[in-house]
């Protein structure tokens, strides 16, 4: 039985400029896959060398979720348990995540391991690295953010964020990372340009995408396919939620229908080393 009604989970996942993870547009733990109450059970017992030892081979999304959750109810203030995860910072290991419906991590939607389904939970950490999932844990253990690990984040630039993580945790004053700020966005979690290309790389055709929308409308509504003039059933698809964040990046209201898929492929193409953020409009402009 899936484990969503019975424990409220301690892993708070805060508004916080510190944390970096935030919501879009809904998400919750039962959209986890492979999640189930025996799992939740067993990653709460496991000690601190466990744990360790468990980010370093985590191949399901919902491990790692696990990780995260056991770390944060039993370990927030072992000091030692963090100097540890900081050392794993220099691991460029990668495994390949499964079960990863609804996270969204841009860097890993650009290079099409993860379907972007228009909603879920955003991490600007490499999840598939364990340099990326040592440095969530820390940040959600601490509520610091000395830096985010991403796809192509380099060994000194690794180098670099685990000494800060280390004289931190030595009682050293560090400067924390400050997100770039979207002034007026209608969704600061899309509001960058890695999500804009990100988010024009998912509205292009792939047959994942299309199995996961007939999964939606036979899961929800009964149906074998899109009905011709559908309603609620829309957004079923992915890209009834992309394309209109896709809108939002660049002014457009009301929705122009015209532009679809090879449209923004050319669009991106053409223009993506001319947009910047217009603070006052809240969207991008070419420049």
């Amino acid at each position: 039985m899936k484990y969503i009604k019975h424990i409220i989970i301690a892993l708070v996942f805060l508004s916080n400029s510190a944390i970096s993870q935030s919501r879009l547009v809904s998400w919750s733990q039962s959209n986890i896959e492979n999640y189930t109450k025996e799992m939740y059970d067993k990653a709460q017992k496991l000690t601190t060398d466990e744990l360790l030892e468990k980010n370093l081979n985590d191949i399901y999304w919902s491990e790692v979720f696990l990780t995260l959750n056991a770390s944060v109810n039993n370990y927030a203030n072992n000091t030692e348990y963090q100097k540890q995860l900081a050392k794993q910072i220099t691991n460029q290991k990668e495994t390949k995540l499964e079960g990863t419906s609804r996270l969204i991590i841009w860097d890993r939607i650009i290079s099409g391991d993860i379907i972007f389904e228009g909603k879920g939970i955003v991490i600007d950490n490499d999840l598939y690295k364990v340099c990326g999932r040592a440095n969530q844990l820390l940040q959600n253990l601490t509520g610091k953010n000395f830096g985010n690990v991403n796809i192509n984040s380099t060994s000194s630039e690794l180098e670099s964020l685990k000494k800060k993580w280390l004289d931190y945790l030595t009682g050293k004053e560090i400067t924390e990372y400050k997100k770039t700020e979207h002034k007026n966005s209608k969704i600061e979690e899309i509001s960058s340009l890695e999500a804009f290309e990100a988010i024009i790389i998912s509205v292009q055709p792939r047959d994942e995408k299309d199995r996961i929308t007939a999964q939606c409308l036979k899961n929800i509504y009964g149906l074998d396919e899109m009905p011709d003039n559908p309603g609620s059933e829309a957004y079923c698809n992915p890209d009834s939620y992309s394309f209109a964040y896709l809108a939002m990046l660049v002014g457009d209201e009301p929705l122009d229908k015209t532009k679809d898929s090879e449209y923004w492929k050319e669009f991106w193409n053409k223009n993506k080393n001319a947009l910047t953020w217009d603070d006052e409009k809240g969207y991008f402009v070419i420049n």
